[in-house]
C-alpha cells in the first residue's frame, strides 16, 4: 500500500507516520525513511549569482542525487531475508527530479504498489505533494489546520491517552500560552501527565511557566522597551535552559498572534480575544509599545523566517537574533 500524509498540521501527519512506524515495528517490518527536507532546491536559489550559494546549492543537488538513488535502489531490490518493507519518503519535491529520474521512480512504484509485504508512506506539505501520486493506489491522509473546536478535541484526547485530565481553565491557559501549536501542546501535555491525574490552571503556571512561559513574557517586554542587548541575552537564557530552539520561536509567534488579537479586539469591540486573561495582563507592556500594523509586519517576518528555517537554510536562534535585531 502506498500512504500520503500531507497539509498543513505536519505535526499530526508525524503523529501518524509514529503510531505506523510502531506498527510495522511489531510486525518486524524493515523500516527506512528517505528525507529530501534539507536538500531541495528552488529555482530561485539556483539562480542566486553568489559563488558560494552556488557552491551549497551543488552540495546539496549531489545529497539529493545519493539519497534518491538510495531509495531506487532499495525500491527495485528483493531481499532473500526479509520481504516485509516499510518505506518512508519525506518532503520529496519532483520538481526537483529529472525527467530520467522522476519517470524511473513512477515505474519502481507502478511495480509495488499491489505488493503486500511492502508499505510506503509520503509525508509532505499541501504544495509539494508530489502529482505522480494521483496515478497511483494510494490512500490519502489531510491533516488541516485544527479549529478552535478540534484543538479541544486534541488536548481532550491527548490527555486521556496519557491518563490525565484538564479542567477548562487549564485548557484554555494552554491554549493561550501555545495557540494552535499542537507539537508543543502535545509535549507539555506529556509533561503534565507525570505531575498528578488532574490539573487546573495553578498547575498549568507552577509547572510550565519555567523555563518556557516567563522568559517569553520577559523577551516580550525586552522588545516592549526597545531593549536589544536584553532581549537577545534572555532569547540565549532560554536556549541555554534546554528548551527547543523551534519551541521558543513558536512561543514568540503565539505570543504576537495573542497581541494581535487583543489589538484588535480593542480596536473594534467585537469579537471577544480567546485569550486567557493572565495572558492578556502579562502582554500589556508589549501590546501598548505597538501599532497593530507593526505587530502584523512582524508575524509576516517570522513566517518568512520559518519557511528559510524550515528548508535548513537558517539556524532559529540566528533568525530570531535577526527578528530582534529588525523591530528594535
Amino acid at each position: 500500500m502506498i500512504r500520503s500524509f500531507y497539509g498543513k498540521d505536519t505535526f499530526s501527519s508525524w503523529l501518524e507516520l509514529d503510531k505506523l512506524i510502531n506498527d510495522f515495528t511489531l510486525k518486524q517490518y524493515d523500516i527506512y525513511s528517505y528525507n529530501f527536507a534539507n536538500y531541495n532546491i528552488s529555482d530561485k536559489d539556483k539562480s542566486i549569482n553568489n559563488s558560494e550559494a552556488n557552491t551549497e546549492s551543488n552540495v546539496n543537488e549531489s545529497a539529493n542525487k545519493n539519497i534518491l538513488n538510495q531509495l531506487l535502489n532499495n525500491l527495485n531490490s528483493i531481499d532473500l531475508f526479509s520481504k516485509n518493507k516499510f518505506i518512508i519518503i519525506k518532503y520529496l519535491d519532483e520538481k526537483t527530479l529529472t525527467k530520467k529520474d522522476l519517470d524511473f521512480l513512477k515505474i519502481s512504484l507502478q511495480k509495488i504498489e499491489n505488493d503486500k509485504n511492502i508499505e510506503i508512506a509520503f509525508l509532505h506539505d499541501r504544495k509539494t505533494k508530489p502529482n505522480f501520486l494521483s496515478k497511483l493506489k494510494t490512500k490519502d491522509t489531510e491533516f488541516d489546520d485544527l479549529t478552535s473546536k478540534d484543538l479541544s478535541t486534541f488536548i481532550d484526547k491527548t490527555s486521556t491517552t496519557n491518563n490525565v485530565k484538564l479542567t477548562s481553565q487549564a485548557k484554555n491557559l494552554l491554549i493561550s500560552f501555545f495557540g494552535d501549536n499542537i507539537g508543543a501542546l502535545y509535549n507539555e501535555i506529556i509533561k503534565l501527565s507525570n505531575y498528578k491525574p488532574k490539573i487546573d490552571e495553578n498547575d498549568i503556571l507552577d509547572l510550565i511557566k519555567e523555563p518556557n512561559i516567563a522568559k517569553d513574557f520577559g523577551l516580550t517586554n525586552a522588545l516592549a522597551e526597545k531593549n536589544k542587548k536584553l532581549a537577545i541575552k534572555l532569547l540565549w537564557q532560554e536556549h541555554d535552559a534546554g528548551t527547543p530552539d523551534l519551541l521558543i520561536f513558536g512561543n514568540i509567534v503565539n505570543q504576537i498572534r495573542n497581541a494581535i488579537a487583543i489589538k484588535e479586539y480593542r480596536m473594534s469591540n467585537k469579537k471577544h480575544p480567546t485569550v486567557h486573561s493572565f495572558v492578556q495582563q502579562k502582554l500589556l507592556p508589549f501590546i501598548n509599545s505597538f501599532e497593530l500594523k507593526q505587530l502584523k509586519i512582524m508575524l509576516t517576518q517570522l513566517f518568512q523566517y520559518d519557511l528559510k528555517i524550515k528548508k535548513g537554510k537558517m539556524d532559529t536562534i540566528l533568525a530570531l537574533e535577526l527578528f530582534i535585531s529588525d523591530i528594535i
